[in-house]
């Protein structure tokens, strides 16, 4: 099979200096149409999950690789993108992932159109970027650097040519799977979930509600005491690796905190026991004063101060426990479920959340109030959806699409 190495044009320096950046501002001010967008972070490498590459490129200007790192605390940066740019719309693959890292460099495009979504609405086998390049296009690129440590300084030169390519045929992709939505009626529907995911994470992220409790084997853990033992070395290992700039992981394995932690059932692992488990050993030794303080706060902490061993419920429960807590929302689910599932089989699209998100189904489902589409729509679900979802859920819980949706 043949791939793509090269780029369609010679590949420009890295926009480092205010005065590269001016030389980027202003061809891209003269170019026309979309901009093609995308980023390239640092997973698995870094703890903080910030962009350390940009590739912009618009028609008339071409493709542009831009450096963020440098410009962090100056007045001068990525943000100045959006004027340079104008209403254009941003064309983005998988926009969930990179608007919240662009949002924290302060680029939030007037609009986007995510390739990804719109592959997925039109019911494609494959909707990663690789996939719809072949499919579509018949051109096959290396995926080889996606999971590299892109923090690196200098980045090489085959990684630059990879991550321009991930822009240099995007403005052509959206172009056809755009022509292929017009074609089979659901632009408006792209429209739409396009603003959603826009609204919904082109925004900083705000931190989760006890992040601790994702921590692995968590669950194994019965007593208040060891929920408090795994929060707390939790905590000082996710200070470390905020300090440090790390995985958590990396500082210290998931497995050796829950070790800790279980062998704190009745009392707080003593500290030279603790440095026997996992705490004691590689990469974790290295801090690990740090392990045997978060030990001693437990063990001076009142009981009534331990977590719950269950997290405060938010919002409406799974519906696997429907049966016991609500037997008519639990018969609702079962009704409405599999006709929703092959309606979106009968649009062809492969995942039912498309046509219903299961949030939203829930809420509507659990509760005794009409599922009408004003309901419908404020608990989340777009218009397009709401067509489809309301006549649905009728003819489910009625048998007549045209009844009332109770």
């Amino acid at each position: 099979m043949n791939y793509v190495e090269t780029s369609r044009e010679p590949l420009r320096p890295v926009v480092d200096t205010p005065s590269a950046l001016d030389d980027c501002l202003a061809s891209l001010r003269v170019g026309s149409g979309p901009v093609a967008f995308d980023t390239e972070r640092a997973h698995g490498h870094r703890y903080w999950p910030k962009a350390y590459l940009l590739q912009i490129r618009r028609e008339g200007s071409g493709t542009w690789l831009i450096d963020p790192i440098p410009f962090e605390g100056t007045d001068r940066g990525p943000r100045e993108l959006i004027d340079a740019c104008g209403d254009a719309t941003w064309i983005i693959h998988s926009a969930s992932q990179d608007l919240p890292c662009m949002a924290e460099l302060g680029i939030i495009p007037p609009t986007i159109f995510d390739t990804e979504l719109a592959a997925r609405l039109l019911g494609k086998p494959s909707a990663g970027l690789g996939p719809l390049l072949l499919n579509e296009l018949g051109l096959h690129l290396r995926k080889a650097h996606s999971a590299d440590n892109w923090s690196r300084r200098p980045l090489p030169t085959s990684w630059l040519i990879y991550a321009a390519l991930d822009v240099d045929y995007l403005l052509l992709l959206a172009e056809l799977l755009r022509e292929q939505l017009v074609a089979s009626g659901r632009a408006e529907w792209a429209a739409q979930e396009d603003a959603e995911t826009l609204r919904r994470y082109g925004t900083i992220a705000k931190p989760k509600e006890d992040p601790w409790r994702r921590l692995t084997g968590l669950s194994t853990l019965r007593t208040g005491r060891q929920l408090a033992v795994a929060r707390a070395l939790w905590e000082a290992r996710d200070s470390v690796a905020q300090r440090r700039d790390r995985p958590p992981t990396w500082i210290l394995p998931d497995k050796a905190i829950i070790e800790a932690a279980t062998r704190s059932r009745d009392e707080v692992l003593s500290r030279s026991a603790a440095e026997q488990t996992g705490l004691g050993a590689t990469p974790g030794r290295r801090f690990l004063s740090n392990w045997l303080a978060a030990l001693d706060s437990v063990r001076a902490m009142e009981e009534q101060n331990f977590p719950p061993r269950k997290q405060k419920s938010q919002g409406v429960p799974l519906p696997r426990s429907w049966d016991r807590i609500n037997p008519a929302a639990a018969d609702r689910w079962a009704a409405a479920r599999p006709v929703i599932d092959e309606l979106a089989c009968d649009l062809g699209l492969s995942q039912p959340s498309l046509i219903g998100p299961p949030k939203v189904l829930q809420e509507a489902l659990f509760s005794d109030e009409p599922a009408t589409e004003e309901r419908l729509l404020s608990l989340g679900a777009r218009p397009w959806q709401v067509a489809f979802l309301a006549p649905a859920i009728a003819y489910a819980l009625t048998g007549d699409p045209d009844g009332p949706l109770d």
